[in-house]
């Protein structure tokens, strides 16, 4: 049977959001992750208002709505014939409202931003202790900590916002956190915890825990590798040549290039824990690259050898240019037409805020006069584009072998190795 794609997509309180699909003209979403930069999410919606209902101070339905203490929630709804698979695609907060009327024609444009960005803009009510403590403790402490709130998340009609985090691999160091002043919850994140991990963080979902709206942040700390229970076997393969549970992909937006922007050369860590020492590793090939450097010079690594680690680990990885998948992109009504129903489970994984983003990508092709041809990718980021006639998706890639560290019985010996 085929696979069916439709949208929710819900504006309001985390308890009892009001369903504003109906008026949807358009939406756009935007999410990105990469190693050692906080991921991002930005959502904008086009309403439906000619009926004056969200016009503020116009007497409509919606006209007293405070939307900047609001909640946008999107799902995708998918299904092979049977109940819908409601899968969260974007979750965050409203920061923006514009309001287009001419008299005759009125439409509304919503913009969401992620929650940890939000978030994030707040000065820290409270700073780190010194203290030894394994990574995932420490970030799941900071994120949700409410005594003493690092975070501060909006409430979305709830007593409290509360941040959640989870691991979905299996790295868990330790590193020492120190008694230091940050500008902001994002300045903490981003220059002392995120870098003393050569992390892979982005923002999920927004659910109603009790008194709480709980935001979801999972990461990948140091091996950047997503545990066995949370990996999904993506496929693609050009129109024509789906099968089972691969999925197709559109040949002509299909991108490759060297991935030269990403090289580093050089890496400087350095933590704030007194007596720690400055570590720098360079590759070989910057003789043949230049200097492409990277400096973290504020993290919270409880050694010079932990600080050695994450500066090698970013040098072994990114040292060597390749030519690489960079984008390809996927209707739903190509997954309609041409995926098996086998797939379906494929599709709307790869449409979740949480397990589409940072998983592998194996990709099927034969280019013009060439042979056929397989590269294994990462999902590093993706823009999905949603209107009444169609959903399209647009997947920004990476190189695989650079962005794993190698799984036992996953991985192919002499061909992925070890990070």
């Amino acid at each position: 049977m085929s696979i069916n794609t439709s949208w929710e997509i819900k504006i309001g309180s985390v308890a009892s959001p009001t369903n504003f699909t109906s008026r949807v003209l358009s939406m756009n979403i935007q999410q990105s992750v990469d190693v050692n930069v906080i991921g991002t999410g930005i959502c904008q919606i086009t309403l439906l208002n000619k009926d004056g209902a969200l016009t503020p101070g116009g007497g409509g339905t919606y006209s007293s709505t405070d939307w900047f203490a609001e909640g946008v929630f999107v799902s995708a709804l998918t299904n092979v014939g049977g109940a819908d698979t409601n899968t969260p695609v974007f979750h965050g907060v409203v920061t923006n409202f514009t309001l287009v009327d001419d008299g005759v024609f009125s439409t509304v444009t919503i913009t969401a931003l992620d929650g940890l960005t939000v978030a994030g803009r707040a000065v820290p009510a409270a700073i780190p202790i010194a203290v030894n403590i394994n990574y995932v403790g420490a970030i799941t402490n900071v994120l949700s900590n409410v005594g003493r709130t690092y975070v501060q998340y909006p409430k979305l009609g709830k007593t409290v916002g509360v941040g959640a985090y989870t691991n979905l691999g299996d790295g868990d160091e330790r590193i020492e956190t120190q008694t230091t002043t940050f500008n902001s919850a994002a300045d903490l994140l981003q220059t002392a915890f995120v870098p003393s991990a050569n992390d892979v963080m982005w923002p999920t979902t927004i659910t109603e825990s009790g008194i709480n709206a709980s935001y979801t942040v999972v990461s990948l700390p140091f091996y950047n590798t997503r545990s066995v229970l949370n990996t999904v076997d993506l496929e693609f393969a050009p129109s024509g040549f789906v099968s089972g549970t691969k999925l197709p992909f559109s040949a002509e937006s299909f991108t490759q290039s060297f991935n030269n922007d990403t090289l580093i050369s050089t890496a400087i860590i350095k933590g704030l824990k007194a007596g720690l020492t400055e570590q720098s590793e360079s590759s070989a090939n910057i003789t043949t690259y230049g200097s492409r450097t990277v400096a973290f010079t504020s993290t919270f690594s409880e050694s010079d050898i932990a600080s050695d680690t994450m500066a090698s680990k970013l040098v072994t990885r990114y040292g060597t240019s390749r030519f690489t998948p960079t984008s390809l992109s996927v209707t739903a009504s190509m997954i309609k037409s041409q995926a098996a129903s086998g797939a379906h489970s494929r599709w709307y994984n790869l449409l979740s805020i949480t397990s589409g983003i940072w998983q592998k990508a194996t990709i099927t092709w034969t280019g013009s006069g060439a042979s056929s041809q397989t590269a294994e990718s990462v999902i590093k980021g993706r823009t999905i584009n949603v209107t009444p006639a169609d959903t399209e998706v647009i997947l920004f890639l990476g190189n695989w072998l650079d962005n794993h560290s190698f799984i036992l019985n996953s991985d192919k010996l002499n061909v992925n190795f070890l990070g």
